[in-house]
């Protein structure tokens, strides 16, 4: 890394000073310090994007902590809410088909009722 000590970045300073002037030296540290922000940002970004692909290749290859269940965020909304007590094809297709299509009017009425309150 950048190994300045106190002297040398005074040194920088009074260059700086001397070469920019005084009247634009404030706005070149705004642009400095907006350009430091953006790269920060984007290696926050990248960092945390990288710690979810190891989270996801560590899930995949059976390398998860024990007792971690992070994996679960990555299952769709709706294997996620099914009930506790639910056993894979335990329900007939009829019975699925009845069940999605009260869920799907229960949405409906959900919605409407949203609609309603703020059009209040």
């Amino acid at each position: 890394m950048l190994d300045l000590s106190w002297t040398e970045l005074f040194f920088v300073g009074v260059l700086a000073l001397i070469i920019i002037g005084p009247k634009d030296l404030p706005e070149l540290f705004q642009i400095f310090g907006r350009f430091t922000a953006k790269l920060k940002r984007m290696y926050a970004g990248m960092q945390g994007s990288m710690n979810q692909l190891t989270k996801e290749v560590n899930i995949v290859n059976g390398k998860a902590q024990p007792g971690d269940e992070s994996w679960k965020a990555f299952l769709p909304e709706d294997i996620r809410n099914l009930p506790a007590d639910f056993m894979p094809g335990s329900m007939s297709a009829e019975q699925h088909a009845e069940r999605r299509s009260k869920i799907d009017e229960a949405r409906k009425q959900a919605d409407e009722a949203r609609k309603e309150q703020g059009n209040e």
